[in-house]
């Protein structure tokens, strides 16, 4: 069964949200997971993905109002992206942020001088963990941050580019403040480029299960697409 599911995850309890940009029209992106949250897209045209369709954004966004969840006490986010343009420094550029306010997580270029950071919190400090990139060229990249009590992992295609101290529980605060994929707060900072498959889960995935979500997104055929319901992706992780 063709799924992107980690082996010890389970999406009846685990995911927080699945949007995998397949609707291929029209101004709205629907997650297909347990809440059903819907963002609104601006800017941005239907192409093909690494599994089944995605979003090509030029100066857009989508938008979710504030997501209401629970806090999790462990986080993981992954997402496959693609720049327009190789990125190796310049402006500040958000592929994940929050849609109002302040707070974290967020997925950030150029910020501080930092090229590329999975800046996360507990709920006492906020942090960062930091890219061993010196470049990220106009390729697809899967990301994974995850997120225990005690370590922080950044993922870029599969392997281990950076981990950082957590020391407690997660802060999400998308439930709160709302989520902006491809931009920052009040629609600036923009990522140009294409976005698929974004998943936010209420577990710390392991380094294989990170490897086997790839491996399985990548052995997808063009015409095979993964899950494009919340009920084809339960019975697939059976």
């Amino acid at each position: 069964m063709s799924c992107l599911l980690a082996h010890a995850a389970d999406p009846d309890k685990d995911l927080l949200i699945y949007i995998p940009f397949d609707e291929g029209k029209g101004d709205k992106a629907g997650d297909v997971g347990p809440n059903g949250f819907t963002g609104d897209i601006k800017n941005a045209k239907w192409v093909e993905g690494v599994v089944g369709q995605a979003l090509h954004f030029n100066n857009g966004s989508v938008n979710f109002d504030p997501l209401k969840i629970d806090q999790p006490k462990e986080m993981t986010i992954e997402f496959w992206f693609k720049p327009d343009e190789k990125i190796e420094g310049g402006n500040r550029i958000d592929l994940l942020y929050r849609l109002n306010g302040g707070g974290r997580p967020h997925i950030t270029f150029n910020r501080g001088g930092v090229l590329f950071g999975f800046y996360f919190a507990t709920q006492g400090v906020e942090l960062q963990a930091v890219t061993n990139y010196d470049a990220f060229e106009p390729e697809w990249y899967y990301f994974v941050g995850s997120q225990s009590k005690q370590i922080t992992w950044m993922y870029i295609n599969g392997e281990l580019d950076a981990e950082a101290k957590a020391g407690g529980d997660a802060r999400m605060d998308f439930g709160t403040e709302g989520m902006c994929i491809a931009a920052s707060q009040g629609n600036g900072n923009f990522f140009n480029g294409i976005i698929d498959e974004f998943k936010m889960w209420s577990v710390a995935l392991t380094e294989e299960e990170v490897k086997a979500n790839m491996e399985k997104a990548l052995a997808v055929e063009a015409d095979g697409k993964l899950t494009t319901t919340w009920g084809k992706l339960k019975s697939a992780a059976k």
